[in-house]
């Protein structure tokens, strides 16, 4: 399904993402590494201190907040935007590990940038949103689940936020009439609650977070205040809080109510 390589053009919009080869990766391992238990605990042990988390549920919420945009902002801008397929399942990928001043540098660092082939878009989106989710997110999220006892319903909200961001803040404002018609479908794609296959899972874990914005007091502008809290605040000094945290808008943070299964 691997096709033939993308266009230069293109290429460089993805890379403004962070995509560039694996050969210029630096202090990483393998993505699909970090299914291991021992390599997946001494990555993170390392990365903790250098990102001012206190423990190792903190830390693996961070992970998969920084994993979670790095592969979905290129895979979904190539897929909605470009109709071009990328293949971000764990195999292809190095996981990057630079920090300075607590501040992420990594990039997403890609074994093959060949494009992926299909007969239609329809087919491509399945083929790329499953190889995001079931190839990547998905054992990712319940590696960092099981052994660091990271929440489900933090981690997949996690994802949750940035598939929304990535969707609502840089794919729909620069698309065009065509290209905006296309980027909803797929995003109303992966919303639905019959995509399950996407996810590898028995329910679309992404699905319970979406909901209508509100303006809470103190807050700019609508927003979709979170359900849990990611811990970034926790990792800051002094303390910092995301746009939508639900300690700063609540005043506690709260689990996720929703009526299907996370996770």
């Amino acid at each position: 399904m691997t096709g033939a390589a993308i266009p230069e053009a293109d290429l460089a919009a993805l890379q403004g993402f962070g995509l560039r080869p694996a050969s210029e990766a630096a202090r990483f391992v393998e993505a699909r590494a970090l299914l291991d238990e021992a390599t997946c605990r001494a990555t993170l042990e390392q990365i903790a201190p250098e990102l001012g988390a206190t423990n190792m549920r903190d830390t693996a919420s961070l992970v998969i907040k920084r994993f979670a945009y790095l592969s979905l902002a290129p895979s979904l801008y190539g897929l909605s935007v470009q109709g071009r397929g990328l293949d971000v399942s764990l195999p292809n990928l190095r996981f990057e590990y630079v920090l300075k001043e607590r501040i992420w540098q990594n990039g997403l660092p890609m074994h093959s940038m060949a494009r992926l082939e299909a007969p239609d878009h329809d087919a491509l989106r399945h083929e790329v949103l499953r190889r995001a989710f079931a190839q990547n997110l998905t054992p990712l999220v319940h590696q960092m689940h099981r052994l660091f006892r990271c929440p489900l319903p933090v981690l997949w909200e996690n994802v949750a936020v940035r598939v929304f961001s990535i969707y609502e803040s840089r794919i729909l404002p620069a698309c065009n009439e065509a290209q905006a018609a296309r980027a909803q479908r797929d995003f109303d794609h992966l919303l639905a609650a019959d995509s399950t296959a996407l996810f590898g899972l028995p329910g679309n874990p992404i699905r319970p977070f979406h909901f209508k914005r509100s303006q809470p007091e103190g807050a700019a502008r609508p927003i979709r205040v979170r359900r849990t809290c990611c811990y970034y605040y926790r990792a800051t000094e002094p303390a910092k809080y995301c746009g939508n945290c639900p300690l700063k808008f609540r005043g506690k943070a709260v689990g996720a109510k929703a009526t299907e299964k996370v996770g």
